[in-house]
């Protein structure tokens, strides 16, 4: 089966650390690239590296961004000098480094993807949604902040205005992201957040037509049974539904569903929102019920009941 999956970062990390342990699926993962930057000279890319670094086994949940095991001397150095504000880990700092290499070599942010995943033994395939430049901007009330100084340097305190997208107007897909929705037999919207990560994978000319081509089925990337119960879940639900209040969209599953209803065969709905399943299915979606919060095996058994939602 071949299954091309929408990523953002960190829901879509928990999700395809259960999809990946799946057999007989041909993979590729699509990853927002509008939350880059340029950091004190390199190319930092979070979303594609969380990505990367979920497939190979390696990605530090607890933490919510980076490699298991890392440390941060290069990060608390840099403290010294009233730089390293943005905390990136040694190892993780050295796929930043050998990015910006190839980048600087001439090499497009597909092809530094690529080498990257195959230095981390990674069969599936990672594809940065565009090699344009895209770069997600907060206006705030106190100006307008590019994505991540709001989210790290700011602690995502500023009230949130809009949410715009620099350089999505003019950006093309990346050459492997029409193929790989066309050819696939099931495209899954991982449980992201939808105006910060898919929002703008999916404003990408040809995007949404190749979806409506396809069987495509979202997860929820918004539980409201159940607060979450750790820090980085902590902080992206109250970012997400921030962004979501500035586009006029309650923070629900049912208002995710509504958002993208016009690709959607199916919706993976949480058992803990089981109540909101009739007002998804009015927007058009066969609704599955299942545990998206799953961990360990769990989300194998999250990831089979995607699978078979497609296959039905």
């Amino acid at each position: 089966m071949r299954v091309a999956v929408l990523c953002g970062g960190f829901g879509a990390a928990r999700f395809l650390d259960g999809l990946r342990r799946l057999p007989g699926l041909t993979l590729t993962c699509i990853a927002n690239t509008a939350d880059d930057l340029d950091y004190l000279g390199v190319h930092v890319s979070p979303d594609v590296d969380t990505v990367t670094y979920a497939l190979a086994g390696i990605f530090d949940e607890g933490r919510g961004f980076g490699v298991v095991g890392d440390t941060f001397r290069n990060a608390e150095a840099l403290r010294r000098y009233g730089a390293g504000w943005f905390s990136v880990g040694d190892v993780d700092l050295a796929t930043s480094i050998r990015r910006t290499g190839l980048l600087l070599a001439g090499a497009t942010l597909s092809e530094a993807t690529a080498e990257l995943a195959r230095g981390l033994s990674v069969g599936a395939a990672v594809v940065p949604m565009s090699d344009d430049p895209v770069r997600t901007v907060v206006v705030t009330d106190e100006g307008r902040l590019p994505f991540q100084e709001y989210l790290v340097r700011h602690r995502a305190q500023p009230a949130v205005v809009a949410v715009e997208h620099d350089g999505l107007d003019t950006a093309r897909p990346a050459p492997a992201v029409l193929p790989a929705l066309a050819e696939a037999d099931l495209v899954v919207l991982a449980p992201s957040s939808p105006v910060a990560s898919l929002g703008p994978i999916l404003a990408l000319p040809g995007v949404r037509a190749a979806l409506a081509a396809t069987t495509v089925v979202a997860v929820t990337p918004v539980v409201s049974g159940q607060p979450p119960a750790t820090p980085p879940e902590q902080s992206r639900a109250r970012v997400r539904a921030a962004f979501m209040a500035a586009a006029g969209l309650d923070h629900t599953a049912t208002a995710v569903a509504g958002l993208y209803a016009e690709v959607l065969d199916g919706f993976v709905l949480d058992e803990r929102d089981a109540a909101e399943a009739p007002a998804i299915a009015r927007l058009g979606p066969e609704v599955v019920v299942a545990d998206t919060l799953a961990q360990g095996r769990g989300r194998e058994t999250l990831a089979e009941a995607v699978l078979a939602q497609a296959r039905r």
